[in-house]
């Protein structure tokens, strides 16, 4: 019984793994720039970066309620201020 269950247990983490690399993997999961920040409750973080594959100014935003972050284009040098 013993066996069975450290069987089931390298099949599990094993197959959990692959579906993990399956998913997060190039050309898996991107999440695409916004031109505007998401709604009025996130917040400008300070944190800009330039996308390594499109080039382009981005932004990040975070929403404090839940710590979700997202992707904002910048736009010229100043940080968008302006919420939807």
């Amino acid at each position: 019984m013993t066996g069975c269950l450290v069987l089931f247990f390298w099949i599990a983490v094993t197959a959990a793994l692959v579906l993990i690399w399956l998913f997060f993997r190039s050309g898996g999961y991107k999440r695409q720039p916004l031109d505007a920040p998401p709604g009025r409750d996130w917040t400008f973080t300070g944190e800009r970066f330039v996308d390594p594959n499109s080039g382009e100014l981005l932004e990040v935003w975070q929403q404090a309620r839940s710590g979700e972050r997202a992707y904002v284009r910048a736009r010229s040098g100043e940080p968008n201020t302006h919420a939807p």
